[in-house]
């Protein structure tokens, strides 16, 4: 590894690094909320709607443990997350392409692009960046062990990254094919399970401990799986212009450098790049956004890193690389630069700190109270919490058959003293407008209008 590869490779982190703390940062509710309420005595999958498997809500929920619920921890541990998912970019462009050109090509790419297409944040999504790169790192260095616990990590912070894990083991099984039940196959297949044991046994043993079994399968697999698309308003696949533009600037420019170089693409590293890139753009549904495209975009990096080193230099190419990088500035950079350079933190601005305040003085600190069409972050800003069970203001939780009266029942002897409720305006979506039919009747005859924080927000008390 030279001086000089590293040198760059730090040039290029700090700049990563400048992007990501001038442009606005997306401090996602759930990303507070969800180890918020753990670190408060609620049980994942059966004191909450919790619908994802526990790695980063648990992970979060010890940091703000040790730091306290503040925007900057949420902001730098998202910055470390994908400083890291740059340096795992350039490993794994330096293993395919066998060159240190191609890492720092590779990251070159990748910082120029991710902070600007919805990378500014933590979600499930941009946490399993690395360990999906590293566990096709490992791989590639047949190393199966390893390989698995990285595939399995990412799959126990997404379940959807669980396909990555699927593709791989069937690809192994596949390559080996003649071996199929011999020692030499076998050996390696056990290799990469010890992944998944590694961290389902714990999971199983501490769910079956909390009676959350069920809870967990409901709410992690079968509901999503099965239920879930049935609401308005889950799945949302349709392009703007703008997404379509930006997706054929990417898509264009890697298809022009593959044609020159298509013998490369025969060797079976660069088969299991598009193996996985082909699993990560199935592991976008139900819903596009460019923060559910993080995993493709490494690997869009890599192939690209690769590639334009194997390309020869011609007047045509240089017209190319100067018509991309004059798209990409227009189309990618230049709009995020306009609208979100300098601006504060979605979701914990100045507005939403000083709603939060004024429930934390209608209600009281540490106070048990329900927030009707509120985003989950005002509990953590406010310093209340939610009746249990709780679920958060989505059609796809509350319309599940019966649980919104599985939910009343529980509250009939534990209902909350107050109630904050935000009237929706008509002008709102369709997912802000939404409102659960029977806890709203509940709430409209148990509960009387008290005081009027702002228009349209009410603090109501229980009736006696």
């Amino acid at each position: 590894m030279k001086l000089k590869s590293l040198l760059l490779l730090f040039a290029l982190l700090s700049l990563h690094l400048y992007f990501l703390t001038h442009l606005k940062f997306t401090a996602w509710p759930e990303m507070f909320s969800y180890p918020y309420l753990k670190n408060h005595g609620f049980l994942l999958y059966q004191d909450m709607v919790h619908p994802y498997p526990p790695v980063l809500t648990l992970t979060l929920a010890y940091l703000y443990k040790f730091f306290g619920y503040k925007l900057f921890v949420l902001e730098w541990f998202s910055w470390i997350v994908v400083l890291f998912s740059t340096v795992c970019v350039w490993l794994l462009a330096r293993q395919v392409g066998k060159s240190e050109r191609a890492g720092i090509v590779a990251a070159t790419c990748y910082v120029f692009l991710q902070p600007f297409l919805e990378g500014n944040m933590l979600w499930f999504d941009i946490a399993i960046v690395p360990p999906v790169l590293l566990g096709l790192f490992f791989l590639l260095k047949n190393n199966l062990f390893a390989s698995g616990l990285f595939f399995a990590l990412a799959a126990f912070t997404k379940q959807t990254a669980g396909l990555f894990y699927i593709a791989v083991l069937a690809y192994l099984i596949w390559r080996d094919r003649s071996h199929l039940l011999r020692r030499p196959l076998t050996k390696r297949v056990i290799s990469f399970l010890l992944g998944p044991l590694i961290f389902g046994i714990p999971l199983l043993f501490r769910l079956w401990q909390e009676g959350a079994l069920i809870g967990f399968w409901k709410w992690v697999v079968l509901y999503p799986a099965m239920q879930w698309s049935k609401f308005p308003g889950y799945v949302q696949m349709s392009l703007s212009r703008h997404q379509v533009a930006v997706l054929a600037i990417l898509s264009f420019s890697l298809i022009i450098i593959a044609v020159k170089n298509w013998k490369i693409l025969k060797h079976p590293d660069f088969f299991l790049l598009s193996l996985l890139s082909f699993v990560g753009i199935l592991a976008v549904y139900p819903r596009f956004s460019f923060f559910h495209f993080q995993i493709v975009l490494a690997f869009w990096a890599v192939f690209v890193g690769i590639l334009l080193l194997k390309t020869k230099f011609s007047p045509t190419s240089a017209i190319v690389y100067a018509l991309f990088i004059a798209a990409s500035i227009r189309v990618i950079i230049f709009p995020v630069v306009r609208t979100d350079w300098g601006k504060e933190a979605r979701f914990y601005n100045s507005e939403d700190k000083k709603l939060a305040a004024q429930i934390k003085e209608a209600v009281g600190d540490n106070q048990t109270v329900f927030l009707q069409g509120f985003s989950s972050q005002y509990y953590v800003l406010s310093n209340t919490l939610p009746p249990k069970p709780w679920a958060d203001n989505f059609s796809w939780y509350w319309e599940i058959s019966g649980v919104q009266e599985e939910i009343l029942s529980k509250w009939s002897n534990n209902s909350p003293l107050y109630l904050v409720w935000r009237i929706p305006k008509e002008s709102e979506s369709l997912l802000g407008r939404y409102q659960p039919e029977k806890i709203v009747n509940y709430l409209s005859q148990n509960y009387t209008k008290e005081q009027e924080l702002k228009n349209v927000v009410w603090v109501w008390r229980k009736k006696q």
